[in-house]
């Protein structure tokens, strides 16, 4: 019975991962909305988007990559 319960978990990982990322964006685009409507310029609000994902993104981009070629 716990076997057949973790893999219905395995089976069920892609798609949550697909909903947490599908409501990151909707809960991203609601705060953007937010700040546009509160004046604040496009500009910024883009500068800031890149300003944020680029920490994210580098080191993620050197693991992979460092994976890819070991």
């Amino acid at each position: 019975m716990g076997k057949n319960k973790c893999s219905i978990l395995q089976g069920l990982k892609p798609a949550m991962a697909m909903v947490v990322v599908q409501a990151t964006f909707a809960g991203m685009n609601v705060l953007y909305k937010l700040a546009a409507n509160d004046g604040m310029s496009l500009k910024i609000i883009t500068a800031y988007r890149f300003l944020f994902a680029v920490p994210v993104m580098l080191p993620l981009a050197l693991l992979f990559e460092r994976w890819i070629v070991m």
